[in-house]
């Protein structure tokens, strides 16, 4: 052997002696300084020999860094064997997902691209589709992935193969267009997952969550009758099926299954009481119930409506209702005694059984077509009325109140504002904002019509109510407004965004089920309210 040679062997036996004992970056820094000189050398068989050996042994080191999870070192591995071998598919495949682990989802995307120029084959299809899910570029997944589908037989394909581009539909639809097309492509792709894997868990999940976007309420009923004979259901889905039931008007199985609301993960907060909750199968003619407020308060007033056929079954009712609204209702034509916090200590009243106030449906063994409460139940006060009429209302425009708003904002029911602007071309008509906490100068964006900030004055829901009285129309989101509004009977319309509160089981007439005089109209995509105001402005203009 020359002296050359077994200089070459010595220094060459350095930085694999590194390598060999995880001196990852000392090794590299060493081979580089070697390959600089000897590149000056010009000894060029020596560099390649010395290049096929970093490979192989990087490759070795790769692996076991990835299978302990060392993904950064992993990665050192991988970009160097990249430079050094640029071309190697398998290399590449194996530094995307390492790429991915690191959730650096940029650089796999590039090296997912540059794959699939160095082979047009299936899986680099796929692994490219999986590059652009991972950068929410889901348009394009969907694209490499039906190229991916393209290529493979279609008896070889595997429910696993219809969920990922279902999945690629589906956040598309929730992530970026809210289009319902997405939401329909998503879904008939899961339907061919339960035709090849009827109960698997997963897959029916997914198909139940995509036909409740779809709107498609047969598939989904279906797909929860084999998830929940099957045993999966967990209070969390009971909960959201019996929510699906109810938005479907299936009021049967929404009464099943409603308890659930107190079980779930996130529970609706119910205090504890010592004496036993009225089912409906009591007989309460020598009885006292306490009917207990729950949720928001657009449900109270709603239950409210359920008053006059309480009290009739019962020798008394109380209602523990919310401190905003008990000035409202403690004045009621029904008999019905009221209390609230700032009155009443609970534990000092007494009463044979209690209720939460949304089971009070259910307990009566309601129907769909029973269920109406039907409105004018809320009687305002009168020397409030007056007082705001005085104030506020004494004109001879029409008078439009607008609610977009809900006391806890949501922006899957609140309307934004400047969509209400069509209003502002109207003639002879006054509006009052009814959206409580909202600065004058936000509704200076009307200029033809000055907008009355006359929510500035409600102290309590019963200000709201007298307010509401004197107006000719109200144009509200879902919001306890427009279920106030409903409640006293006044004209009311409701605008509800494409998917909405599943309270709302039927918004397909021209009431909206619980209050006749609130005529639902429903956008006909997610957040595109425009057809919808539109829709309000030709109502308002009969009424004028």
């Amino acid at each position: 052997m020359s002296k050359k040679s077994s200089d070459f062997k010595i220094n060459r036996a350095t930085w694999i002696a590194m390598l060999e004992q995880g001196k990852l970056a000392e090794a590299i820094n060493c081979y580089e300084n070697y390959i600089n000189k000897i590149e000056k050398e010009s000894e060029v068989q020596e560099i390649k020999h010395s290049e096929n050996i970093l490979v192989e042994k990087l490759k070795k080191l790769s692996d076991k860094y990835y299978q302990e999870k060392n993904y950064s070192n992993a990665l050192i591995c991988y970009n160097y064997i990249y430079q050094l071998d640029s071309k190697n598919t398998t290399n590449i495949k194996n530094h995307i997902n390492c790429l991915e682990k690191l959730e650096q989802y940029d650089l796999q995307l590039i090296l997912a691209k540059r794959l699939i120029k160095l082979k047009k084959e299936a899986e680099n299809y796929k692994i490219l589709s999986n590059a652009y899910e991972k950068n929410q570029e889901y348009k394009k997944a969907i694209e490499y992935y039906n190229k991916y589908l393209n290529q493979i037989k279609r008896t070889e394909l595997e429910a696993q193969d219809y969920n990922i581009i279902g999945c690629h539909y589906f956040n598309s639809y929730i992530k970026k267009t809210q289009n319902p097309n997405d939401a329909k492509n998503a879904l008939e792709y899961f339907k061919k997952t339960i035709e090849k894997v009827p109960n698997n868990k997963s897959y029916l999940k997914n198909t139940i969550v995509a036909a409740m976007k779809a709107k498609d309420y047969k598939t989904e009923k279906e797909c929860w009758d084999i998830y929940i004979k099957n045993g999966y259901a967990d209070k969390d889905d009971e909960f959201t099926y019996c929510a699906s039931c109810m938005r479907n008007g299936d009021i049967e199985e929404w009464a099943k299954y409603y308890g659930s609301r107190f079980e779930k993960n996130e529970p609706t907060i119910y205090p504890k009481l010592n004496k036993p909750i009225w089912t409906g199968n009591e007989d309460l003619s020598n009885s006292t119930l306490l009917v207990h407020y729950e949720q928001g308060y657009g449900d109270n007033f709603l239950m409210f409506g359920y008053m006059p056929r309480l009290v009739k079954l019962a020798k008394k009712v109380i209602y523990y209702i919310q401190n905003n609204a008990y000035d409202l209702v403690k004045d009621n034509q029904f008999g019905v005694e009221v209390h609230c916090q700032k009155t009443t200590d609970i534990n000092k009243l007494q009463y044979d059984y209690h209720i939460p106030c949304m089971s009070i449906p259910i307990a009566l063994h309601l129907t769909k077509e029973n269920l109406s409460v039907e409105g004018g139940y809320i009687k305002p006060n009168k020397y409030l009325v007056r007082k705001f009429q005085d104030k506020y209302f004494n004109n001879n425009k029409f008078k439009i109140g607008i609610a977009f708003e809900g006391i806890s904002s949501n922006s899957k029911r609140d309307i934004p504002l400047k969509k209400l602007l069509p209003l502002d071309k109207l003639e002879n008509v006054e509006i009052y904002c009814f959206t409580k906490d909202i600065e004058d100068k936000k509704l200076k964006c009307f200029k033809h019509n000055k907008v009355i900030n006359i929510a500035k004055d409600f102290n309590n829901f019963a200000d709201t109510a007298a307010a509401i009285q004197n107006a000719d129309i109200i144009i509200s989101s879902d919001n306890c407004i427009l279920n106030l509004a409903g409640a006293i009977g006044k004209k009311t319309i409701g605008i509800f965004n494409y998917h909405y509160e599943f309270r709302w089981y039927d918004l397909t007439g021209k009431d909206c089920g619980w209050y006749k005089s609130v005529i639902p109209i429903v956008n006909n995509e997610y957040n595109n309210w425009d057809i919808s105001i539109q829709e309000a402005i030709e109502l308002i203009k009969l009424s004028i």
